[in-house]
Formats: structure tokens, C-alpha cells, sequence
């Protein structure tokens, strides 16, 4: 079962990668914006090729290559996430348990009780399993008597 602890890491982890994918994506428009300005500002307006420094060539390599690290950086977050999730659901899951190195398969009267005093029985069912019994003999609430408030 989680803890709350992993609960709160999950969340910051998440809000993090929120926050910096806001900002990846913020850089991407801006950046888009300029290419798209350098491409028209050279093609239509007719500054020349060189007016902010690299060739328009350059500009649309390099907006290539940026949103190429965008994407790569945006994949890592997303799979990274992924796993800590996949991880911590897997952690969650309730192990098998074993009884002298056999299946251990454990069915409680009244379901789901907890607390108290249990008898418990120990059945084999074949020579792989064994069925183990909990009744529950006295309820919390009769162990103690009343609380006093």
C-alpha cells in the first residue's frame, strides 16, 4: 500500500514536470514566432539573409534541433512519470504469501474484520496450497469493554 509520504513525492514529481513542460512549451511558441518572423521578414519584407545575425537557414535548423530537444525532454518526463507510477501501483499490490514454502490462502469470518482475538486453522488443500481459516472468536469492541469519554 502507498504511503502518504510516496503519495506527496508522486504529486511534487508531477507538479514539477507540469511546471517545467508550461515553460518548454512557453519557449516553443516563442520560438516559433520568431521563425515564423524570420522566415516572412526575409521572404515578403526583404531584409536579406543575415538581418538578426544567423542565415534563415540556420534559424530553421536550429528551431529543428530545439524542438527536437523539446519532444526528447517531454518523452523522458512522460516516461519517467510512467514508471514511478507503474512502480509504486506495483508496490501496492498485495504479495502472496507462503506457509512452510506452500501457498497460503487466507479466508476470515466475518469478512474483512479486523482486531480482536482469531482462532486459526490451517488446512492443505494439495501440496502446493493451504487454505488458512481466521474467525474471529471476540470483536474489539468486547475485548476492552467501553471507553470512558
Amino acid at each position: 500500500m502507498p504511503t502518504v509520504e510516496d503519495i506527496k513525492d508522486k504529486d511534487k514529481l508531477k507538479n514539477r514536470y507540469l511546471k517545467i513542460s508550461k515553460i518548454i512549451i512557453l519557449l516553443t511558441i516563442v520560438y516559433l514566432v520568431w521563425t515564423i518572423f524570420q522566415v516572412i521578414s526575409v521572404y515578403f519584407l526583404g531584409f536579406g539573409n543575415k538581418w538578426a545575425g544567423l542565415t534563415m537557414d540556420e534559424w530553421v535548423l536550429s528551431s529543428i534541433l530545439i524542438f527536437s530537444i523539446f519532444i526528447g525532454l517531454e518523452l523522458i518526463f512522460l516516461l519517467h512519470h510512467q514508471m514511478v507510477s507503474k512502480n509504486s501501483i506495483e508496490q501496492a499490490k498485495p504479495k502472496q504469501k507462503f506457509f512452510k514454502g506452500k501457498k497460503l490462502h487466507i479466508y476470515t469470518m466475518p469478512k474483512h474484520s479486523k482486531g480482536g482475538i482469531f482462532s486459526k486453522t490451517y488446512i492443505k488443500i494439495d501440496e502446493d496450497n493451504i487454505l488458512s481459516i481466521r474467525y474471529q472468536m471476540i470483536p474489539p469492541k468486547n475485548l476492552w469493554g467501553k471507553k470512558i469519554d
